[in-house]
């Protein structure tokens, strides 16, 4: 299913550097020295990889590190977070290094179909539209919140108060989606239209919420809590209302690499059942999410 040429140089994951995705990667992306993986062929699962998986060592990862806590760089520029962790937890199983490559959001699908990458690892909903390109294995439950500026100035309280009103969101989320979707629901009841500004950077979405430019941001809760908790000492925003659309993050997998994809469903599993996952649910401070077995394509 892969093509050589197009992998990646191999870097270890626990190193500080990254790699730029091919034809994907926004600012900010780093180059990383390569180093020899350090592969494991005596790790419960790893027979169970695709013999170029098996002989790279490495599982390529397409990811926007922009999305503390689930994937973001460290004052040091080092990888860290959730998905991050968990991924060094999966690896395990499978003897081999997830490398995580920084790429823009809504580039990652495009870079797996184009065998780019192996995987996509970025807090990605798992939906019905999104399973006609791609496969998931679910790791995670999340909907999205409204995040807005302390205080809360444009007194929202729920998507229902979008009418009329700005929302700041990262191009080719969900959380776009359902924003554009919100604007159709106003004008369908003859309400003003959600002006949805679309940004590529989640970073660049909350800054205009911070600086008033736009009256709310869409998140999921896991990323919302963490910057309304971490940001300005945790003066900077707020979450209002209800999670909007709960449903499964999924590590993204090519269609075509079927046995890729069920070998991090058992190494996943494993995981779980091993009680590591809940360890990490638990360091993360994020049990709202937190689920006990890993499906594939459980979105809709």
């Amino acid at each position: 299913m892969r093509s050589t040429p197009f992998r990646l140089a191999t870097v270890l994951l626990a190193t500080t550097a990254l790699l730029s995705a091919c034809g994907g990667s926004g600012d900010g992306d780093a180059a990383a020295e390569s180093a020899a993986p350090a592969k494991n062929t005596s790790a419960p699962l790893f027979a169970s990889l695709p013999a170029d998986i098996q002989e790279a060592g490495t599982i390529q990862v397409g990811s926007d590190l922009a999305y503390a806590p689930m994937e973001y760089l460290d004052e040091d520029g080092k990888v860290v977070g959730f998905d991050v962790e968990l991924a060094d937890l999966i690896g395990e199983q499978l003897g081999v290094e997830f490398v995580f490559n920084n790429a823009q959001f809504d580039s990652l699908i495009t870079q797996l179909k184009s065998d780019r990458i192996d995987v996509a690892i970025s807090g990605m909903s798992d939906t019905a539209e999104r399973q006609k390109e791609i496969d998931f294995v679910d790791y995670y439950n999340a909907g999205g919140v409204l995040l807005v500026k302390k205080g809360n100035p444009s007194g929202l309280q729920s998507a229902d108060d979008l009418c009329g009103k700005t929302v700041a969101v990262q191009r080719g989320t969900t959380a776009e989606e359902v924003s554009n979707a919100q604007s159709t629901t106003c004008t369908d009841a003859g309400k003003e239209p959600v002006e949805v500004l679309a940004f590529d950077r989640e970073t660049e979405a909350m800054l205009q919420v911070k600086n008033g430019r736009a009256d709310s941001g869409m998140q999921d809760y896991p990323v919302a809590a963490y910057n309304a908790r971490t940001s300005g000492g945790g003066n900077d925003f707020e979450i209002v209302g209800d999670q909007i659309e709960a449903g499964p993050l999924g590590i993204a997998v090519s269609k075509e690499d079927t046995q890729l994809r069920d070998a991090i469903q058992e190494a996943l599993q494993a995981v779980m059942d091993s009680g590591d996952y809940q360890k990490l649910i638990d360091a993360y401070e994020v049990p709202l999410g937190a689920i006990d077995e890993a499906t594939i394509n459980g979105g809709s």
